[in-house]
């Protein structure tokens, strides 16, 4: 079987995978401990929508504790982007853009406490492609956004990580 048919078939069965756990019922929003199954390395693509103040793709998929190495390309020819991923809800998203704001350009406009942060990618010209390695957190939705200054209202979307 070719690479491109085995990647298919991995994302068919991952889809399915994915499904049948979405269709397992209940459990919280909590973490889990112990035990748990991550697959294996995976790399995410996503994008920012030519000029406008939009990621390509709103909504990502990871499995709990996978590697994930997330590859931003800024479709722009002229503005400035990056990808932070937010460790809280839209009030810490807010905070981190609005702290952003005064740590400005030298900065990747991100605040010096890091704490709400869970992934960065520098702060990305037009027609750049950069990469941001972590480890995917808890189960959870988590929100990713860009924090240039403007951008954030805009520009954002959901990293869905599950069991």
């Amino acid at each position: 079987m070719n690479i491109w048919l085995r990647m298919m078939a991995f994302t068919v069965l991952a889809a399915l995978a994915m499904a049948l756990v979405a269709c397992g019922g209940g459990g919280g929003s909590g973490g889990s401990s112990g035990g748990g199954q991550s697959s294996g390395p995976v790399t995410l693509e996503i994008g920012s929508k030519g000029e406008e103040l939009a990621f390509d793709k709103t909504e990502l998929r990871v499995a709990v504790g996978q590697t994930v190495t997330l590859r931003f390309k800024n479709n722009s020819a002229v503005q400035q982007h990056n990808w932070i991923l937010v460790k809280g809800s839209d009030a810490e998203a807010a905070a981190i853009a609005n702290a952003g704001l005064s740590a400005g350009p030298a900065a990747n406009y991100l605040p010096a406490d890091k704490s709400n942060i869970l992934a960065e990618s520098p702060l990305t010209n037009g027609n750049e492609t950069v990469e941001v390695t972590f480890t995917a957190p808890a189960a959870g939705t988590y929100i990713y956004i860009c924090t240039v200054p403007g951008h954030y209202p805009l520009m954002q979307g959901k990293l869905i990580v599950t069991n």
